[in-house]
């Protein structure tokens, strides 16, 4: 992740209903926000995981020089 692109993907999140954001103190008594996610946010965490696994999946699978047919959201993939 490049310097300084945390917290405008935060605030995305933030403003997609994905993440709350609540001022609080932290530990050494300093002002500071915190970040917890929503349920729309968890759903949207697994969907995107899963999407990654099977990304993940087809290039081991190129890379190994066993790449089967696969299918991922509507495109055909075929090594």
């Amino acid at each position: 992740m490049e310097e300084g692109s945390l917290y405008p993907a935060l605030h995305r999140l933030v403003r997609l209903k994905q993440l709350v954001a609540e001022w609080g103190t932290s530990e050494n008594n300093r002002r500071a926000r915190f970040y917890r996610i929503t349920p729309a946010g968890q759903k949207r965490l697994k969907a995107d995981a899963s999407a990654w696994r099977r990304v993940s999946a087809a290039v081991t699978a190129v890379l190994d020089g066993r790449a089967p047919a696969l299918e991922m959201r509507g495109l055909s993939w075929t090594a």
